[in-house]
Parts: C-alpha cells; sequence; structure tokens
C-alpha cells in the first residue's frame, strides 16, 4: 500500500480537528436555548406544585368538625365542638359561636287567662378561646363546653303585649339553631364551618 505524503497526512489532522468543531457549532445556540426554556418550565412547574397540592390551612383529611348539643333540664343548651386540622403552622386557635332562641309564656295570677305564648327572643353567644400547638402542622381541638341559658327576667310588657298589667313572663326552654366553629393559625390561614338545627 502507497504511503500518505507529508501533505495528505496534514489535510487528514485538519479534517480531523475541523470536523468536531463544526459539529459543536451546529448544537450550539439553538439547542442551548431549547434546554434553558426547558429547564425554566421544569423550575416553574415544580414552584407552583405545592400551590396546587392543597397547602396552607385545611380540615385533616378533608374531615370537617363533630359539633354536639345537650339540651338541659333546666332550660339550658350546651354545645361542644372538636376536630382535627392541618396546614397549622406552629399553632391554632379554635372557637365555637351559636345562634339560639326560645319562647315565652305570659302568665296573670289574677282572673285572666294563662299562661299563653308571649314574643319569642334570641341571642347568640362565643366560647372561650383555646390555643393547641401543632405538631408537624397537625392540630387536634376541642372547645371548651358553651352553655347557654333563657334570660331569668323579661319586661312583660314588651314581651306580653296588649295583656294589661300584672303580667310575668317566662323564658324557654333554649334552641340553638346554628353553630360556627371558626379555626386561625399562625401562618394567617382561617378556617370556618356551620352547622344548623337539628343536631
Amino acid at each position: 500500500m502507497t504511503e500518505k505524503t507529508e501533505a495528505q497526512k496534514v489535510a487528514t489532522a485538519r479534517a480531523a480537528d475541523i470536523l468536531p468543531a463544526r459539529r459543536r457549532r451546529s448544537i450550539g445556540p439553538r439547542t442551548l436555548l431549547g434546554s434553558t426554556l426547558l429547564a425554566g418550565i421544569i423550575v416553574l412547574a415544580a414552584a407552583a406544585a405545592p400551590a396546587s397540592a392543597g397547602q396552607g390551612l385545611h380540615w385533616f383529611q378533608g374531615q370537617t368538625p363533630t359539633i354536639s348539643v345537650t339540651n338541659n333540664p333546666d332550660g339550658s343548651a350546651t354545645a361542644t365542638s372538636s376536630g382535627q386540622v392541618a396546614g397549622a403552622g406552629t399553632s391554632i386557635t379554635a372557637v365555637l359561636s351559636v345562634t339560639y332562641s326560645y319562647p315565652t309564656t305570659c302568665s296573670n295570677g289574677g282572673a285572666d287567662s294563662g299562661p299563653v305564648p308571649g314574643k319569642s327572643g334570641g341571642s347568640s353567644a362565643t366560647s372561650s378561646p383555646v390555643q393547641v400547638q401543632a405538631i408537624h402542622g397537625n392540630a387536634s381541638f376541642t372547645t371548651p363546653p358553651l352553655t347557654v341559658s333563657p334570660p331569668s327576667t323579661l319586661d312583660a310588657s314588651q314581651v306580653c303585649r296588649n295583656r294589661g298589667s300584672g303580667w310575668t313572663a317566662t323564658a324557654g326552654p333554649i334552641t340553638i339553631t346554628s353553630a360556627t366553629v371558626t379555626v386561625t393559625s399562625s401562618n394567617g390561614g382561617t378556617l370556618s364551618y356551620t352547622q344548623k338545627a337539628p343536631f
């Protein structure tokens, strides 16, 4: 086989040097731009993922609080609530509020007929707040019992309208018409759940 001349050897070496450089240039700016865009999309998707994953204060596993109401023999009613939250930061504060109504009866110790229904009433009340430390963002709570009682005294002239003098009004028993649990967390979240009668 004929040996390559010195000029052929030089030409071959130059071609070997030039070819990789051309290949590198062919995958240069366009490929780098595409890779950069793809990396940017991946970073943005990763940043958006926590927001779509339901981060922040929420009911644990979607379970809303349990609210219980007890009607007491003296005409009062007691409400309690319990539940669990997640995404709570380091602590939560929970309160229970209720709205309630009561009937009134009007009676007269004299010759007038009675007792007869009077004007019904109602109001609202809120429990003392309970603070709970969260563990890994989760916290269970039970609000203090909230007891509401009918008013001990009523203005018969307002409740027993058009009944004249000598009438007395008695209120009760209490009916709790709705109860709302409100939870706030150290990370600024707020949750609220309302349940209406019957309980």
